[in-house]
C-alpha cells in the first residue's frame, strides 16, 4: 500500500473488473451491483468465453468449485485469475459465500497467488440482509451462523461461526482481524493499521462490518492497489459504488417481465422450500414435481401430462424435486444429479411452452438450468428484490428474455408470487 496515509483514496473507474465466484448465484449477486452503479457487466458461464469477448465490460465468472475438494478448487481459481489478468482484467474481486460455504480458504490463497497482492481484505457482511460480522464472528439476524438454518445446510453443515477458524481449515496463511474500532478510526488510521498488519506478515485480513458505512470505509482502502478484495455481495456493492460513473448513485433499470414464468426450486434451504410451498398454494403456478430418481423419459412425460391439464388461471410453472427426505449431509454427486434433472425438466418445459422468464433458486440449479437452455452468458441488469438478480439472456435461438437467479437463503416466503406481480399485463 502507498506509504502516505494522507493521500486521497481514489480508485480508477476505468480499470476492468473480473469477479470470480464459486457458483452461479454468487457471481450474479456480486456482479449485479456493478450494473446498478452504471457499469456494463456480463456473467459468463464458462471462462473459455473470455477469448471471444471484444468490449471493455466488466465480467462475473463462476468457477463451479463449491463442491470440489480444496486443492482442486484452488487450482481452478488460480487458472481463472491468471486468464483474467492475461485478458486485461486488472482488478479481481474474489466473491465468497457470506456464510463461508465451499472452499473460501483455499480459493482466497489461490487468488492471492495469482494476483500477487500483498494481502486479502476479507468481509463477509451483508447488512441489508441482516448478515453482519462482529469480532470476526458471522451473525445472521443476530444468530451465530452455525446455529442458523443455513449453518445446518446439508451440503455444508458448519461447526463454527468464526471466520478465522473457518478459513484456517483450508489455509495456513497468517490471519488478522480489523474490528469496528479500527474501521471507524478514519481512512488514514485504518490504512496505517492495515499496513502494520501486512508488515507483520498477515496475509488474510478479516474485517468486521455492521452497516454500509463500514463496508464503504473498507472499499476506500482498495485504492492503494495492493489488497485483494474478498467478500460477499455487500463488499461488492461498496466497491462498485467507489467505481461508479454515476457519482455513487444507484439507478434502477427497466425490467419488464412477461409470463409465463418457470420457477425452478433446486435449493434445499428451508427458505426456498417455504417459497415453493407459498407459490404452490397461490394458484398462480402449475406445479410439476420431479422425483429425485426419475429417468429422462419419466421427466418429459410428467411435464407433458401436467402442462396438458386445464389451468388458465395458472399462468406460471413451478418446478421442484420431491421423493427424498432432507438428510443431515448431501454429497456433491447427489446435488449435481438433482440439478441436472431440473435442468433437463426446464428445457423440456420450454420446448412445450413459450416461456419468457426463468427464475432459478440455488447456484448449482441455476448453472444446470442455464446450460440446459443453451444460455451462453447473461447481461446483468438489475436487482429486482434484495438478492434477486435479473439479466437478459444471450442465447443462440432467442425466445427466453429474462434469467433471474437467487441464492437459496434469501427472500420472504412470498418471493415467487412477488416476482409474478412484477410481470407486465397482457
Amino acid at each position: 500500500m502507498n506509504a502516505d496515509p494522507e493521500q486521497e483514496l481514489v480508485m480508477s473507474p476505468s480499470e476492468k473488473t473480473a469477479i470470480i465466484a464459486d457458483d452461479y448465484t454468487g457471481a450474479g449477486d456480486a456482479g449485479i451491483h456493478f450494473a446498478r452503479f452504471g457499469r456494463k457487466i456480463e456473467l459468463l458461464l464458462h471462462v473459455d468465453a473470455l477469448g471471444r469477448r471484444q468490449d471493455n465490460a466488466d465480467i462475473a465468472l463462476t468457477s463451479e468449485t463449491r463442491f470440489l475438494d480444496p486443492d482442486a478448487a484452488a487450482a481452478v481459481v488460480l487458472d481463472m485469475v491468471r486468464r483474467c489478468r492475461a485478458a486485461g482484467y486488472g482488478r479481481i474481486f474474489k466473491k465468497i459465500d457470506s456464510t463461508m460455504r465451499g472452499n473460501p480458504g483455499a480459493e482466497i490463497e489461490a487468488a492471492l497467488g495469482g494476483t500477487g497482492a500483498a494481502a486479502a481484505l476479507i468481509c463477509t457482511a451483508m447488512p441489508k440482509t441482516g448478515r453482519t460480522c462482529l469480532g470476526g464472528v458471522i451473525y445472521l439476524d443476530s444468530v451465530p451462523l452455525h446455529l442458523s438454518d443455513i449453518g445446518r445446510d446439508p451440503f455444508h453443515p458448519l461447526g463454527s461461526s468464526n471466520v478465522a477458524d473457518l478459513l484456517g481449515q483450508q489455509t495456513g496463511l497468517p490471519i488478522g482481524l480489523l474490528g469496528l474500532s479500527d474501521i471507524g478510526a478514519g481512512d488514514a488510521a485504518l490504512g496505517e493499521t492495515i499496513r502494520a498488519m501486512i508488515g507483520c506478515g498477515v496475509k488474510l485480513i478479516v474485517a468486521d462490518a455492521a452497516c454500509d458505512d463500514h463496508l464503504a470505509a473498507l472499499a476506500r482502502q482498495l485504492a492503494a492497489g495492493d489488497l485483494l478484495p474478498v467478500g460477499a455481495g455487500g463488499f461488492a456493492e461498496a466497491l462498485a459504488r467507489t467505481l461508479s460513473p454515476q457519482d455513487g448513485a444507484a439507478r434502477a433499470r427497466q425490467v419488464v417481465l412477461h409470463r409465463p414464468i418457470v420457477s425452478v426450486v433446486g435449493s434445499l434451504a428451508e427458505v426456498s422450500r417455504r417459497q415453493a410451498e407459498h407459490a404452490d398454494r397461490s394458484g398462480l403456478f402449475r406445479t410439476i414435481e420431479i422425483r429425485s430418481d426419475a429417468r429422462p423419459d419419466d421427466i418429459r412425460s410428467a411435464c407433458l401430462t401436467r402442462l396438458g391439464e386445464p389451468g388458465r388461471d395458472q399462468p406460471n410453472i413451478l418446478l421442484r424435486v420431491v421423493g427424498a427426505e432432507r438428510p443431515e449431509k448431501i454429497t456433491k454427486e447427489d446435488g449435481e444429479r438433482v440439478a441436472e434433472k431440473l435442468g433437463f425438466a426446464t428445457a423440456s418445459i420450454c420446448a412445450m411452452v413459450p416461456c419468457r422468464t426463468i427464475v432459478s433458486t440455488g447456484g448449482s440449479t441455476s448453472m444446470a438450468v442455464a446450460e440446459a437452455l443453451g444460455i451462453e452468458s447473461v447481461d446483468l441488469i438489475d436487482e429486482i428484490l434484495p438478492g434477486i438478480v435479473a439479466g437478459t439472456c444471450n442465447r443462440p435461438d432467442g425466445g427466453i428474455e429474462w434469467f433471474i437467479s437467487k441464492a437459496g437463503g434469501f427472500g420472504d416466503d412470498s418471493l415467487l408470487t412477488e416476482i409474478d406481480a412484477r410481470c407486465a399485463s397482457v
